[in-house]
């Protein structure tokens, strides 16, 4: 049969062109007619090589990643331009397809923004995960011009960030204060039927405003409206798993606000768990954000003791309890280890990225770089460990104030055995979060991998400074100045709350 792959033994390009071929060896003479140089009759071969960057390297993976480079090939970001552009004919219509419009939304954001090859949306035991949110709000059936705005402005963000876009920055501001102006017409509405929707668009414009924003002013106000239309809502019997993908990305924006500015959520911990549903399985990310949503009230409680200064007593009970939920959150990791053994869920390889604030250093800062069994895994680690960081640093100011405090005799206590080592511990979670940004960074992880670094790259900073580690701190703010191959660099991400 002519030119059908499998049944012909044709030259590579006589298949594709699907004309018939001479059989010539080793070129076949209608190629050279043509004027092509004919990439002859072997299958391409297609290496099988386990490496410390890729030890789990399958046939099937090699293949997998073979058609997906082929399918980026075929997808330049003309392609995606004019889908955002069709997008927006669409909406200036009245009547528009809304389901139609949803599904060409997500395929920009699947071949943008979300991981390649594709992650699930849920987990092996049906949670929600991270990046879950996403296909959640694309699937939503009921109309919304918020929500449609939110998501053309979520894509022309992406799509301007992918590389080699006619899209410039202005032209996706504009998308994007359109869209703004549509929520606020909502909200303004207070239309109940749509509340869902609404939520969802503040989900977009907020996620958006990661790569557009230098400050988080307007999270601020996105988490504050979240939790009034949520403090309206009532909490579902059933759930469905859309449902709970929207939910657990809502709480994980208030809590990332709540944690950049020390102030406990809008709403209380326990509503936010009936909200999200059952955690199921231990070590299901809907169980570590069970446990996270307590910590910035906790934070909050920290900071009060710490301004107040003169409480050494009410400084060592917190202590005790935020290094209850360090041990919880540890557990979780540990639990979550577990889940891959006999697999390790990360490993070290050598650092293929040049941070430039190594120029001038005769060895880079951090010469390893931790490799991940999967972004999934990758993301849900690394959110885990930057809330243990936040919990262990304020453990330790507030074992400072204990301990710098003079006692009924005058005098101030050195710091006991535990301060050091908690010290140690949290010296090693920054540096192991610091080693985890390459990954993240790589072609094969999308915006999305950037994108959940935003808070990290903050807390590190931050943590950086109180501990007088320049060359640390320095290189912190320089990883939107990365480069390495594969990987995706010059990505500025929004900066989260003050650094005191």
């Amino acid at each position: 049969m002519v030119g059908i792959p499998g049944k012909s033994k044709a030259c590579r390009d006589c298949k594709r062109r699907r004309v018939k071929c001479d059989l010539t060896l080793p070129s076949c003479i209608r190629c050279i007619k043509a004027g092509i140089a004919c990439k002859g009759y072997e299958q391409a071969m297609l290496w099988v090589n386990s490496t410390p960057d890729h030890p789990n390297v399958t046939a099937v993976s090699v293949i997998t990643d073979a058609q997906l480079h082929r399918q980026q090939q075929q997808s330049p970001s003309s392609e995606w331009v004019r889908l955002v552009h069709q997008l927006r004919e669409q909406l200036s219509q009245p009547g528009y397809d809304t389901s139609y419009f949803r599904c060409q939304a997500l395929r920009i954001l699947q071949g943008i923004y979300l991981p390649q090859p594709r992650i699930a949306a849920c987990d092996e035991n049906g949670d929600p995960t991270p990046s879950s949110w996403i296909r959640a709000v694309c699937q939503m059936k009921a109309p919304s011009s918020a929500l449609d705005h939110s998501l053309l402005a979520f894509c022309a963000v992406q799509v301007r960030l992918s590389g080699d876009s006619c899209l410039s920055q202005d032209e996706t501001g504009q998308v994007y204060n359109h869209a703004l102006s549509k929520l606020i017409e909502d909200l303004d509405s207070r239309q109940p039927r749509s509340s869902d929707e609404m939520l969802a668009a503040i989900v977009a414009l907020s996620t958006c405003e990661l790569f557009v924003f230098p400050t988080d002013s307007s999270w601020s106000a996105h988490a504050q409206g979240i939790s009034e239309l949520l403090r309206n809502r009532g909490v579902p019997e059933q759930a469905t798993a859309n449902w709970r993908s929207l939910c657990v990305r809502l709480c994980i924006i208030c809590v990332i606000q709540g944690l950049g500015q020390r102030r406990s959520l809008g709403l209380e911990p326990d509503r936010w768990r009936r909200l999200i549903g059952p955690s199921g399985a231990d070590d299901s990310f809907v169980r570590m954000m069970h446990i996270v949503v307590d910590v910035p009230s906790m934070l909050q409680e920290a900071h009060a003791i710490l301004s107040s200064g003169n409480n050494p007593l009410a400084a060592s009970q917190h202590s005790a309890r935020l290094a209850q939920k360090f041990e919880e959150l540890d557990t979780w990791r540990q639990l979550r280890q577990r889940r891959v053994a006999p697999d390790p869920l990360y490993w070290t390889v050598m650092s293929r990225m040049d941070n430039p604030a190594d120029e001038g250093y005769a060895d880079k800062l951090f010469p390893f770089a931790l490799m991940f069994s999967s972004i999934g895994s990758a993301i849900q680690w690394i959110f885990c460990s930057t809330v243990m960081l936040h919990v262990v640093e304020a453990a330790l100011l507030l074992e400072a104030l204990e301990f710098t405090t003079p006692n009924r005799t005058g005098t101030i206590s050195s710091p006991p055995a535990d301060s050091i080592s908690m010290l140690a511990e949290a010296d090693g979670l920054a540096r192991m979060l610091c080693q985890s940004i390459e990954f993240c960074y790589r072609n094969d992880n999308g915006l999305f991998g950037p994108q959940a670094t935003c808070s990290t790259q903050w807390t590190l900073r931050r943590y950086f400074r109180r501990r007088g580690l320049v060359r640390e701190l320095e290189w912190c703010r320089r990883i939107k100045d990365i480069k390495g191959p594969a990987s995706r660099c010059g990505i500025d991400l929004m900066q989260f709350g003050p650094d005191w």
